[in-house]
C-alpha cells in the first residue's frame, strides 16, 4: 500500500532513460553528427521533461496523501 517507488519505478527509469537520448540528441543537433533541424530535438527534450516532471508531482502526492494517513 505504501511501496510508492515500486509501481512508477519502470516509469521513471524509462523517463530518464528518454530524458537522456533527447539531450544527447540536442548536444548533437548543430553538429554533422546530428539533424540539421535544432528544433524537433529541443521539442523531445521539453516532452520528456515535463513528462518526467508529471511523474515527479504523482509521486509527491501520494507520499503527501501516505503523510496525512500516518499522521492521523
Amino acid at each position: 500500500m505504501f511501496d510508492v517507488a515500486q509501481s512508477l519505478d519502470g516509469a521513471l527509469s524509462a523517463a530518464a532513460g528518454r530524458l537522456g537520448g533527447a539531450a544527447a540528441g540536442t548536444s548533437r543537433a548543430a553538429t554533422p553528427y546530428g539533424s540539421a533541424r535544432s528544433d524537433a530535438p529541443m521539442a523531445s527534450v521539453a516532452q520528456n521533461a515535463l513528462f518526467t516532471e508529471a511523474l515527479l508531482n504523482a509521486i509527491h502526492a501520494r507520499l503527501a496523501e501516505i503523510k496525512v494517513v500516518a499522521h492521523g
